[in-house]
């Protein structure tokens, strides 16, 4: 929780040095910091662990078991540990599961990443391990896998927990909460695209599954504060296959966690679930 006293050094910085202060922000949101993941349980088995060359470094790579292959895709702060508790029922199941580290995230080398490099990361994780059946992600690792799916990853049926629409939405509703001018959101924003090369509206989720005609299960929980139920929603409406189940009481992380999505998961991914579409 920031104090009173950050946001008004804050936005004094901001308005006194608006192009240094974007600089700051563009730093901030692109450096990992550990969300960490108590209370996840442990999979049974230990996982195979191997790394995998990506740009100048390598990221940290785990599976477990046999069979069809999941790609799990973490969220933002996380790494692959944070989605045990998928990993033994995909297992039983009858698949193999293959989680990584994200650029910049746990074992994997970097401090900063974006994205696009995320997304790079996944694409290239997926190809290394042949044809997926499906994908699972969460958060940030949504757009992430969405984008790598537009540029070529095929998956035939994917599920996003908790998936954000706009990550640049987020990160101006971030701004504001630290108090700094929204002219620095809107230098940071224009700085960072133009170094990396993109428009925004371009990495919006629900434009980017719009050519996903693949089955797409969205699972959003309408108490999440991180990400709101309104971003999941306006996904599972693009999709052309899209479905979309609400849960409530879970929060934004609980989706990790819960028997119940993680039944859902399972049994979508392994085409016999239950996927009918939940009252808001």
């Amino acid at each position: 929780m920031i104090s009173l006293a950050q946001r008004f050094a804050l936005r004094t910085f901001g308005v006194a040095l608006p192009g240094r202060a974007a600089q700051w922000f563009e730093n901030m949101l692109l450096t990992p910091r550990p969300a960490g993941h108590g209370g996840v349980p442990t999979p049974r088995a230990a996982p195979e662990r191997s790394r995998l060359p990506y740009g100048n470094g390598w990221l940290a790579l785990h599976a477990w078991g046999s069979g069809p292959t999941i790609l799990l895709v973490h969220g933002w702060g996380g790494a692959a540990g944070s989605m045990g508790a998928f990993v033994d029922p995909l297992v039983d199941a009858g698949f193999r599961v293959v989680a990584y580290d994200a650029p910049a995230h746990g074992g994997s080398d970097g401090v900063r990443t974006n994205l696009i490099e995320c997304a790079g990361a996944a694409l290239q994780v997926g190809r290394a391990f042949g044809r997926l059946h499906g994908i699972l992600a969460h958060s940030f690792g949504a757009p992430t896998a969405a984008l790598a799916m537009r540029h070529g990853l095929a998956s035939p049926r994917s599920v996003f927990l908790g998936p954000p629409v706009s990550i640049i939405d987020l990160s101006m509703k971030l701004g504001t909460l630290l108090g700094l001018p929204r002219r620095v959101g809107v230098l940071m924003a224009e700085r960072l695209a133009r170094r990396l090369r993109f428009e925004w509206q371009d990495l919006r989720t629900d434009r980017l599954v719009e050519r996903v005609d693949t089955p797409l299960l969205v699972v959003h929980d309408e108490d999440d504060r991180t990400v709101p139920w309104t971003h999941g929603a306006a996904i599972a409406r693009a999709a052309p296959r899209g479905r979309l189940v609400t849960t409530r009481g879970l929060g934004h992380r609980g989706l990790l966690l819960d028997a119940d999505v993680i039944r859902r998961t399972t049994g979508f991914l392994a085409d016999a679930g239950d996927t009918e579409r939940h009252p808001a």
